[in-house]
C-alpha cells in the first residue's frame, strides 16, 4: 500500500471526492489523470506529491492502482463508482455540499496545494479522458520514459508494475532531493505512529 493509503487516506478522500463535485460525471480514467497531474504540478513546483499514491505505468498512462479500485469500494466513505449507459465508470461524491462544509476539505490541505489543486482542475476539468491519456503519453512524459526504459509493451496486457517514479522530476538537484527526502521521511515516520498508535 502507498502512503497515499496509510497515511493520507482521508485527505486522498476528501480530494477524489472535491474533484468529484467539482467536474460532475467524471469518468474513473480522467479522475485518475487529474490526480496524477495535480501531484506532477506539485512536484514540479515544490519537489513533492500532495497525494503520495504509488503510479505506475499502465496502457493509459500512469494509474494510482488503490485509485482504480473505487470501482471494488475503496474510498466508499468519499465517493461511489457506478457504470453509465456507455460502460464508462462514473465517480459520484458520497455527501452532498450540506453535509460536508468546505472547509473541511480546505482544513486538510494548505493554500498552496489548494492552488495546485484548483488549478489543475481549471485548466483540465473539460477535457476528455482521451485528451489527458495523450498529455500524459507525450514523447517526454515521465510515463513515456517509464515505458521506453524499461521497454514496457501494451500488447496483452493493459497494467505493468513497473512504478512511474515522480521523484525523478527533481532530477540530480540535490536541493529538491533532498526536500522530497525529508518529505518522505517524515510520511514514513508517520505512517509508523499511525500503525502503533
Amino acid at each position: 500500500m502507498s502512503l497515499g493509503l496509510t497515511v493520507n487516506k482521508k485527505k486522498n478522500g476528501m480530494l477524489l471526492e472535491y474533484i468529484a463535485k467539482s467536474i460532475p460525471g467524471v469518468n474513473l480514467r480522467k479522475l485518475l489523470k487529474l490526480l496524477y497531474l495535480i501531484d506532477e504540478k506539485s512536484m514540479r513546483q515544490r519537489c513533492i506529491p500532495v497525494t503520495w499514491f504509488d503510479y505506475f505505468a499502465w496502457a493509459k498512462g500512469p494509474v494510482a492502482p488503490e485509485v482504480y479500485n473505487i470501482k471494488q469500494g475503496e474510498f466508499k466513505e468519499f465517493v461511489s463508482c457506478v457504470r453509465n449507459a456507455d460502460g464508462k465508470f462514473i465517480v459520484l461524491p458520497v455527501s452532498s455540499d450540506a453535509d460536508k462544509p468546505e472547509s473541511a476539505f480546505m482544513d486538510l490541505f494548505s493554500p498552496y496545494e489548494l492552488n495546485i489543486i484548483d488549478s489543475i482542475i481549471k485548466q483540465y476539468g473539460d477535457r476528455s479522458a482521451d485528451e489527458l491519456t495523450e498529455l500524459t503519453h507525450e514523447h517526454d512524459s515521465l510515463w513515456a520514459r517509464t515505458v521506453k526504459s524499461h521497454h514496457i509493451k501494451f500488447d496483452k496486457a493493459k497494467t505493468s508494475d513497473v512504478p512511474v517514479l515522480l521523484q525523478e522530476i527533481n532530477g540530480d538537484n540535490e536541493e529538491r532531493a533532498s526536500i522530497y527526502e525529508d518529505a518522505l521521511w517524515n510520511m514514513k515516520f508517520q505512517e509508523h505512529l499511525d500503525r502503533h498508535a
